[in-house]
């Protein structure tokens, strides 16, 4: 999982600011949730066909940050 921040909104476009200085861009109807300009988001990259994988992996890490709060 890979931190970002929401650094452009740009109609159906989102750009994210990456911990490197790289930017990603994005189709804004990829993102879950409504994003917010300086929001900071998780980047997760699934291959073709394991996307529920990647469901499991982002739960458990919310999973996780719930149990220690």
């Amino acid at each position: 999982m890979v931190k970002a921040k929401v650094v452009k909104i740009e109609g159906d476009k989102v750009v994210l600011g990456l911990v490197d200085g790289q930017s990603l861009v994005l189709p804004a109807e990829s993102i879950e949730g409504e994003c917010k300009l300086g929001q900071d988001v998780s980047v997760v990259a699934a291959v073709l066909g394991s996307e529920d994988a990647g469901r499991q992996r982002i739960a458990h890490h919310i999973l996780n940050e719930l149990l220690k709060g």
